[in-house]
């Protein structure tokens, strides 16, 4: 069933979800005036350039230029498309969608991505089965001898690929699916010398990798014999990538705890989940992604990292603490004895003594103190003086001063090297780390647009060419003419959509005299669902905008007749670059007559 809905259908669904209640989900918010600001999710900041307007309900960032309604929200943080977001929303509502046609490129692409997921789901069924067969006692031994129980093997779903060349690809043709659909998930590979297909996956224990809304999105394989790589995971599909999942989030979303604990490998979050301890994720064989960040902080607010001790796993656990701490996490780091690994440590220490070692885990300071100690001999002065300059380096990074000041006193009487000394090292470092900060700064406003007056109104990016007071004019005119009828009666006549010099000030221009003259009731959010990706941005921008006239009007007046002078002088400044003549004193006489209104 594709499901391609009326603008009616989406209207409702974003009426029944109010954005503010939405993105509070998702977002810390916090009430500024008429509207509310808080940390973007979709880019690195600390200071809040995200605002939220309850009143036209939409978002915007100042910071990265996101911004829409609550669909273009949804769709942006969950990951999903047009379509999806809509259904995401209108379940959340309790809104019973009815069917739509299949035409446009986001019902095809909705149906594509169905398919691929009910491929993927029939294939993790023949897995499962086979796994429970004959063909499959010998992966069922090995999970066994691993303490994996029947009933964990059920709830994962773990399944066994046969070691056949082709086994779920005969399966899948006889259900029905084609060579290419097969191919688009990924789960066959073509050998193109031979002209013939076989199966990605063989004679290998089966990991269905599950997303929140219990959708099979891919699968990894753990090798039964000595073949290589030992494991194997699905390639990018359109319903696949390893960057945005998290093996076992399906599960640990329901914890109902404020932490996440994060392991390299399927078997550590069965393991872990068996014995009672769910809240347990794997970043699928990949160092933490910052989108995987983000889906962590969205359920909760601190991190315990339980990699491997190994070098690898020492690599992986610092860039997960930068990634994590960006992504707003509190950040902990287990290391565990013999550096075994969590599910080694249970089967052999027992679960209780596994908890009270994640009770105990150690600050990520503390952690990358600890690694640097067993680079350095501190008896020996210029190891001990690359040692403390190192240390100052992550202190230098720590925004709580108690924190850093007790870290700092630590670590001078274990060195003997003076407090002073090392507050003047991490001064030297923070400085150089501002100079470099302000060095890539971009041109953005620093408050929300409820407080922004027009005239200080910035465009974080321009063109060298573009006209600013144009551009703003512009930006300022549509707005009005958005949200004051009486604006477009006034003006209508006096000023087009092709008289806008933009061409997405054009489009939406176009847009808004064709609502207006049918008599068609319309807000920003109907507006939005007329334009997509990076238009949206700038669409959003201008709606998002609040302007402070005492007569709409008579500001909507000015506004064009700022247009008109700036249009004409544009031309005058290109004539001249020309050396038209001809057309320069045709300008220059209207511009005269412009002045003179």
């Amino acid at each position: 069933m594709a499901l391609f809905y009326t603008e009616e259908v989406i209207q409702e669904v974003v009426a029944a979800n109010d954005i503010v209640d939405i993105v509070s989900g998702y977002v810390k918010l916090k009430r500024v005036g008429r509207g509310f600001v808080g940390i973007c999710p979709f880019h690195n900041e600390k200071t809040p350039s995200f605002s939220v307007s309850q009143d036209k309900q939409l978002y915007h960032c100042f910071g990265c230029g996101a911004g829409g309604t609550v669909i273009q929200f949804i769709m942006s943080i969950e990951g999903l498309d047009f379509i999806e977001a809509v259904k995401f929303l209108a379940e959340r509502a309790g809104i019973h969608l009815p069917e739509g046609n299949s035409d446009g490129d986001e019902a095809r692409r909705f149906e594509k991505k169905q398919l691929a997921l009910n491929i993927n789901k029939e294939a993790a069924h023949f897995f499962h089965k086979c796994l429970m067969s004959d063909e499959g006692r010998y992966a069922r031994e090995y999970l066994e001898n691993r303490g994996i129980k029947p009933k964990t093997i059920i709830s994962f779903g773990l399944g066994f690929s046969p070691n056949s060349w082709d086994a779920l690809f005969k399966h899948l043709i006889n259900c029905g699916y084609t060579v290419q659909d097969i191919l688009d998930v990924g789960l066959i590979v073509e050998n193109k010398n031979k002209n013939t297909y076989y199966d990605r996956f063989r004679n290998r224990i089966m990991f269905p990798i599950i997303d929140v809304r219990g959708n099979v999105v891919g699968f990894g394989g753990r090798v039964m014999g000595d073949s290589k790589p030992k494991y194997l995971n699905s390639p990018e599909t359109i319903v696949f990538n390893k960057s945005r999942n998290l093996y076992g989030l399906n599960f640990a979303k329901n914890s109902k705890k404020n932490q996440l604990i994060v392991v390299e490998g399927y078997m550590d979050v069965i393991s872990l989940h068996q014995n009672g301890i769910i809240n347990t994720v794997a970043s699928l064989g990949t160092a933490l992604t910052p989108e995987q960040a983000k889906m962590i902080a969205r359920f909760c607010s601190e991190v315990v990292i339980a990699y491997d001790s190994d070098e690898a796993g020492q690599a992986a656990t610092i860039k997960g603490i930068e990634v994590l701490s960006e992504a707003g996490c509190k950040v902990k780091v287990l290391v565990l004895d013999e550096g075994k690994d969590p599910d080694e440590f249970i089967r052999s220490r027992g679960v209780e003594r596994f908890e009270k070692a994640v009770k105990n885990s150690k600050s990520h300071i503390e952690y990358k103190i600890d690694l640097l100690k067993t680079k350095y001999d501190i008896n020996d002065i210029e190891q001990k003086i690359a040692f403390v300059n190192a240390i100052a380096k992550i202190f230098a990074a720590v925004d709580n001063a108690v924190e850093r000041d007790a870290y700092v006193k630590r670590i001078s009487e274990k060195t003997g090297i003076s407090s002073q000394a090392i507050f003047t090292e991490i001064e030297k470092i923070a400085s150089k780390n501002s100079y470099k900060n302000k060095k890539n700064l971009k041109l953005k406003p620093v408050r929300p647009a409820e407080s922004i007056p027009q005239k200080e109104y910035l465009i974080k990016t321009q063109k060298p060419e573009s006209n600013v007071k144009l551009l703003n004019a512009e930006k300022m005119l549509l707005n009005l003419l958005c949200y004051d009828k009486s604006v477009f009666n006034a003006v209508k006549g006096m000023i087009g959509p092709k008289d806008f010099t933009y061409k997405v000030h054009a489009k939406m221009a176009e847009v808004i005299y064709d609502l207006r003259e049918k008599g068609i009731n319309f807000d920003a959010a109907r507006l939005i669902s007329m334009f997509e990706d990076e238009e949206v941005k700038q669409v959003t921008s201008i709606l998002h905008m609040e302007t402070f006239f005492d007569d709409n009007n008579d500001a909507a007046m000015e506004l064009i007749d700022t247009i008109k002078k700036e249009k004409t002088m544009k031309g005058i400044l290109s004539s001249l670059k020309e050396g038209n003549v001809e057309k320069l004193q045709a300008l220059l006489i209207e511009y005269k007559g412009l002045q003179n209104d």
